[in-house]
């Protein structure tokens, strides 16, 4: 059987994988991990020839293809380079998907990202869906589904949270279940089942996006204390520069500034996600809080103009920052 793993949950891709190889039964001198994601350094042909060789003892094989570069656009060759080793990894390819070897496993592992579906092996892999070739893909839920998924989980657990704290999780998770089930693992190692604000900060990690969210929503919505508290959080805990925060906050208003426009001009969800590529807009729309449009772009203008100035050594990194946050 050939397997497809693609997808941003890189927590339940990791499972699955892990699982096709126990249930494989193939012993570790039967275990082939190649790394796949270097076009010059990896041979399709060698690996494939690997899955197609008949075992005297009848014994169970698995090859794991990571990253496969023949999934995800590539850079860095000629036209021509790439288009004969394209024709040659196609053509191989092709030949096992019609006829694979029913002793080896086989798994095209893309870790944290979904298969580029314009390819040609792809859309030579989706033509054997159901047949040869099974495709498990782990993508993001919508927000509705990660909250509905985030309560039954925290129920199946036993945990009571308050307000605060089931807010404060809700914002660590972010936009991927795979940190729900990690912060799941730490509740339980805690043994608590009562938990509250203090309980969930000192768990459950953050990181820089998170805390870059936070920075933003707090200062789009006015709430002082909530802006310091999270810049604090990345200067003294993420151990980030002022001049290093700007560009990412920058980029954050730039998406709501993008779904908020659009949003404005009468876009569905739907219609806004396809023109602007984010995951989430109505999380960027209600971020925006009061704010209009022109109201977003303006503060990138500032934002842009305290950027170059720190970089001009005309003003003061971090009391020009800070300034623009508390004003």
């Amino acid at each position: 059987m050939i397997y497809l793993l693609d997808g941003k949950e890189t927590y339940f891709l990791a499972k699955k994988k892990e699982q096709l190889i126990q249930e494989s039964k193939a012993s570790p001198e039967n275990i082939l991990n190649l790394d796949a994601s270097n076009r010059t350094q990896f041979n399709l042909a060698n690996a494939l020839q690997f899955c197609n060789t008949i075992s005297l003892f009848d014994e169970n094989r698995v090859v794991l293809l990571d990253q496969p570069y023949f999934l995800k656009a590539q850079s860095g060759t000629t036209k021509k380079a790439k288009k004969d080793k394209g024709e040659d990894a196609f053509s191989l390819l092709e030949a096992y998907c019609e006829n694979p070897n029913e002793t080896t496993e086989l798994i095209l592992y893309c870790f944290g990202y979904d298969a580029d579906k314009r390819t040609k092996e792809y859309q030579l892999l989706s033509k054997h869906f159901g047949l040869t070739v099974t495709h498990l893909h782990f993508g993001e839920l919508s927000p509705y589904e990660l909250e509905e998924r985030i309560k039954q989980e925290l129920t199946n657990h036993g945990f009571q949270l308050t307000k605060e704290a089931y807010q404060e999780l809700v914002l660590r998770v972010g936009n991927r279940i795979s940190n729900l089930y990690l912060a799941l693992e730490k509740l339980d190692l805690y043994g608590k089942k009562e938990l509250n604000y203090e309980d969930i900060t000192h768990l459950v990690s953050s990181n820089t996006e998170v805390d870059i969210w936070r920075l933003g929503n707090a200062f789009l919505s006015g709430r002082k204390e909530a802006c310091l508290s999270a810049y604090r959080d990345l200067i003294e805990i993420e151990r980030m520069s002022p001049q290093a925060i700007i560009p990412i906050l920058a980029s954050q208003l730039r998406g709501v500034y993008m779904s908020l426009k659009c949003y404005e001009e009468g876009m569905s969800e739907m219609q806004i996600k396809e023109k602007t590529g984010r995951f989430y807009p109505m999380r960027d729309i209600q971020s925006a809080g009061n704010h209009t449009s022109t109201d977003i772009l303006k503060l990138l203008h500032e934002l842009a103009a305290i950027d170059q100035g720190i970089k001009a050594g005309q003003l003061q990194e971090r009391e020009s920052f800070e300034y623009f946050l508390l004003r």
